[in-house]
């Protein structure tokens, strides 16, 4: 495939990666001048009507999602059979390559990694596009450290070890929810699911759930509790094992309901502050209790203490201290105010009266940088206190300012720059390519294209016109009509026809051409051939006792021309045709001359 190019705007380059569905290429885009990387699906895909139904839907979908921290789908297309996504060029290496390497991540580094994915999710799920295969493979770490998830609403694999199917598609087997391992429609939330698995392999250097082929797997995800991760790596705290373990809850309803609901508490453990999930009890007793010992690598106790009795009570006395607390600090000094930074409006709403405040939109502003309806900052801060029924006062994203694109088809460079920033753009890539409708030197074409809107700053890449691109005429003089048509067609020409009558010339070859062989010409424009023929034969019709005018009517009207002689002759033949030349029934050439003889008076 390394050169082959699709559309005629995407050449393949290098192979740089490879899986059970598609293999990856990076090319070139010819039209816009830019790296891309596209993903090419196997062929046997597309033998499927359904999976082409599905994608066909999806990857116009994933297409729509622009967000920083998901890979661009740029393009879609079916060439000879085969489906090809074109997408965002990312340089970095994948999170399951970072782990296999180093081991579990610093637990900050996992919370920021998760708290970018929680973005990119939100992102979809706003847009109806449900992930339903986040895995680390999926995530890229570019080389400036920013996080991109990719392989938004590509169809998945409808076999392979790694995967599991139960009518639909549903994802890789150690990342999916039990909701898509009971063949269960996917949600949103179970993507959330997905994503807990992530972080816990972040925080531990492995998965929650493992086993020896995918369907032992599924059933540890929808049977089986996972282990804390606290018990493998005791860096983590209590408030992020909290959160791990609510988006691995087995009922989607008790996990997080949206990104940002799970961002919110990822932000909480980088701030040190409560977290709205609730926190992990021991597995048995307070003392430690059998499991933790087990999964230390000691023995488990053979008899358990029956200092269990005491707890409940010993909880409900704390509980009630708790609440007396809780109370007497709430009355004096306010309650603390959850953060909302980076939620949907309606969600930090939700969660502010959820909590008895009150919530005040002070202002919306422009913003590139944060997602329309998007919370990016809060009076009192995070964690500051407040009286019940107090407001806090947001500020919230209005998304990017967009402006509309002008035209600059037919500008030159210099102009377009100056069309463009007073429209509050900027010049993007500039590429060449030949162009027979646009002036060498101006500008062919455009993207975004003109009255599409864009963001403010943003930019517009143009192809400039290298004129009509120019090849050699060939010669085609002496060859048959076929062949010199064939001949120039394959040279980049057109050809036109038009043939000349010859009594002489050899019937059917080209006797001349404009442009001539070796002149160079415009490729697409047309090249004159005339191709010779032999003239019509006709049976001369008889003519003579006729009158000079009715035997040139009859003549001309047969499609010949007249030559007319006078010869004097009798009375009776006066304006009389008296001979012709040929003889009547002769055969010859259309538009040959008649010569008739006219008899006329004597002289005086």
């Amino acid at each position: 495939m390394v050169g082959k190019v699709l559309s005629s705007r995407y050449e393949l380059e290098q192979l740089i990666g490879t899986g059970g569905m598609a293999d990856v290429y990076r090319a070139r885009d010819n039209l816009l001048g830019r790296t891309v990387a596209v993903k090419v699906l196997h062929p046997h895909f597309a033998k499927d009507p359904v999976f082409i139904e599905r994608f066909r839907h999806e990857a116009q979908a994933a297409a729509n999602l622009t967000q920083p921290d998901i890979v661009n789908v740029f393009d879609w297309g079916i060439e000879e059979g085969t489906y090809y996504i074109v997408m965002e060029y990312v340089q970095g290496r994948d999170l399951k390559a970072i782990i296999l390497a180093g081991g579990p991540l610093l637990p900050e580094r996992a919370v920021e990694i998760a708290m970018s994915i929680c973005l990119a999710l939100d992102a979809a799920h706003s847009h109806g596009v449900v992930h339903r295969d986040i895995k680390p493979q999926n995530i890229i770490v570019t080389n400036e450290g920013q996080i991109k998830v990719m392989d938004f609403g590509i169809a998945r694999s409808t076999g392979g070890s790694a995967m599991t199917q139960t009518g639909t598609i549903m994802g890789t087997a150690q990342y999916i929810s039990p909701e898509q391992a009971q063949g269960r429609p996917a949600d949103p939330r179970s993507d959330l699911y997905s994503l807990g698995v992530v972080l816990y392999e972040m925080l531990t250097g492995r998965v929650p759930f493992d086993g020896d082929n995918p369907v032992a797997i599924a059933y540890k995800h929808v049977r089986e509790d996972p282990l804390p991760p606290t018990l493998i790596n005791p860096d983590i705290s209590a408030e992020l094992e909290s959160v791990v373990m609510k988006a691995l809850s087995k009922n989607p309803e008790n996990r997080y309901q949206t990104a940002m609901e799970m961002r919110s508490d990822l932000a909480r453990c980088l701030e040190g502050t409560p977290v709205h999930a609730t926190p992990v009890l021991p597995p048995d007793d307070a003392a430690g209790g059998h499991t933790r010992a087990f999964a230390a690598g000691g023995p488990p106790r053979r008899r358990r203490s029956t200092a269990w009795i005491w707890v409940p009570v010993i909880l409900l006395f704390l509980a009630g201290v708790g609440v007396l607390v809780y109370a007497l600090m709430s009355a004096s000094s306010g309650a603390a105010v959850p953060g909302v930074v980076g939620m949907k409006t309606a969600d930090a709403r939700d969660l502010l009266e959820g909590r008895g405040f009150k919530m005040n939109v002070s202002k919306t502003v422009k913003d590139a940088t944060k997602p329309k309806d998007t919370v990016i900052s809060q009076d009192p801060a995070a964690g500051g206190k407040l009286r019940k029924g107090g407001t806090v006062d947001v500020v919230v994203s209005g998304g990017p300012d967009l402006v509309t694109v002008p035209s600059v088809i037919g500008m030159t460079v210099e102009s377009a720059t100056a069309a463009l920033a007073t429209a509050g753009l900027q010049l993007g890539q500039s590429s060449e390519a030949y162009d027979a409708a646009v002036e060498k030197g101006k500008i062919a074409r455009q993207e975004p294209q003109a009255n599409a809107q864009a963001p403010k700053g943003s930019s517009v890449n143009v192809v400039v016109s290298k004129g009509p691109e120019k090849a050699i005429v060939p010669e085609v003089v002496g060859l048959a009509a076929d062949a010199a048509t064939a001949k120039l067609s394959e040279a980049g020409f057109k050809a036109e026809i038009e043939y000349v009558t010859s009594a002489t010339d050899t019937e059917g070859l080209v006797k001349s051409q404009e442009p001539a062989g070796g002149q160079s010409a415009p490729k697409g424009s047309t090249v004159t051939i005339k191709v010779t023929r032999r003239p019509e034969q006709r049976s001369v019709p008889k003519v003579t006792e006729m009158t000079k005018e009715a035997a040139t009517s009859t003549l001309v009207g047969q499609g010949f021309q007249v030559n007319v002689v006078e010869q004097v002759s009798t009375a009776a033949n006066v304006g009389k045709v008296i001979a012709q030349t040929p003889t009547p029934g002769t055969m010859a050439n259309a538009g040959s001359t008649v010569t008739i003889t006219v008899g006329k008076a004597a002289g005086p």
